[in-house]
C-alpha cells in the first residue's frame, strides 16, 4: 500500500505543480472543476444511487447549477456559504467525535438529496474559492501550490506519527484511526513548510506569526475535512469512496481535506487583509 502511495504521489505531484505555476487561472479553474466532478461521481456512488445514467443527470445538473451560481451570485456570498458549511461541519464532528451519530443524522446523511446539496454547496465553494485564490493575488498560483502541499504534509506527518506513537484517539466513533499523536505530527510538518515558504518565497500576510496560526488553523479544518467524508463512507458502511488513485483510494478521499482547507484559507487571507 505505501508503495503504490508513494508511486502515484511521484507521478501526480510534479503534474500538478506545474499546472498550478504555469497555466492561466481559467484553465486551473477547468482542471479543479474536473477534479470536484470525480469526486462527485464517487459521492454519488455511496448513496443509493446505483444506476449510472441518473448519476450522470444528476452530475450534469450539479456542473449546470453550480456553473450558474458562480456565474450570477457574487463571490462573497459563495465564500460566506462555503464558510457556514465548514463551520456547521466542525460543530457536528466534535459533537460526534467520540459518540455514535443517532438515528436521525444517519438517516439524513444517507439521503440522496441531502447528498446532492451537499455536494453542491461545498464543491461550488471548493471551485470557487481555488479559483478566487489563483488569481486574486500576484502570488496567487504559489498560495494554491501552498495550502495543497500544506495538507498533503499534514496528511503524511499525521499518518506517520499516527502509526508510530498514536495512542489517544481523535474522533473514534467517526474515524478510529486518528489520534491525537496525528494531529501533533501534521502540525509539526506543516509548520515546519510554512516556515520554509516564508523564508523562500515570502508570505502574504508579511507577519510570521500570523502565518504560522493560519497553517496550524487550516490542518485542523483539514481535519474536519477528513472527518466529515468518514461520516458519510460510515452512514454507507465503506471504506473508500473509489479506487481511482492507486494507494490512495479515490479522488473524493484524496481531496476531502482540500475541500475544507481551500475554501477556509481563501477567506481567512480575505479577512486577514492578505497582500
Amino acid at each position: 500500500m505505501l508503495k503504490q502511495r508513494l508511486i502515484t504521489a511521484a507521478i501526480l505531484i510534479p503534474l500538478v505543480v506545474w499546472a498550478l505555476l504555469d497555466l492561466q487561472s481559467g484553465v486551473v479553474l477547468l482542471l479543479f472543476t474536473a477534479v470536484s466532478l470525480l469526486a462527485a461521481w464517487e459521492w454519488l456512488s455511496l448513496t443509493d444511487i446505483k444506476n449510472n445514467t441518473i448519476k450522470a443527470i444528476l452530475l450534469s445538473l450539479l456542473f449546470l447549477l453550480g456553473g450558474l451560481a458562480m456565474l450570477s451570485l457574487p463571490v462573497t456570498a459563495i465564500l460566506s456559504t462555503s464558510l457556514f458549511v465548514w463551520l456547521s461541519a466542525t460543530l457536528l464532528v466534535i459533537f460526534f467525535a467520540n459518540k455514535p451519530l443517532n438515528v436521525a443524522f444517519v438517516n439524513l446523511f444517507r439521503s440522496s438529496v441531502f447528498a446532492f446539496i451537499a455536494m453542491l454547496l461545498i464543491l461550488t465553494g471548493f471551485v470557487t474559492s481555488a479559483g478566487l485564490l489563483h488569481s486574486h493575488w500576484e502570488q496567487g498560483p504559489a498560495l494554491v501550490l501552498y495550502v495543497l502541499v500544506t495538507v498533503w504534509l499534514a496528511d503524511s506527518g499525521g499518518y506517520f506519527a499516527g502509526k508510530r506513537f498514536g495512542k489517544h484517539k481523535l474522533a473514534v466513533a467517526i474515524s478510529p484511526n486518528k489520534t491525537w499523536e496525528g494531529v501533533y505530527g501534521a502540525l509539526v510538518l506543516a509548520l515546519i513548510w510554512a516556515l520554509v515558504f516564508h523564508f523562500i518565497v515570502g508570505n502574504p500576510l508579511q507577519n510570521i506569526l500570523s502565518w504560522m496560526l493560519l497553517t496550524g488553523f487550516i490542518v485542523m479544518i483539514s481535519i474536519v475535512g477528513d472527518l466529515l467524508e468518514s461520516v458519510f463512507k460510515r452512514s454507507f458502511q465503506v471504506k473508500d469512496s473509489g479506487q481511482l488513485l492507486p494507494g490512495h483510494g479515490g479522488m473524493l478521499d484524496r481531496i476531502d481535506s482540500l475541500l475544507a482547507a481551500v475554501p477556509v484559507f481563501t477567506v481567512s487571507l480575505l479577512i486577514l487583509g492578505a497582500r
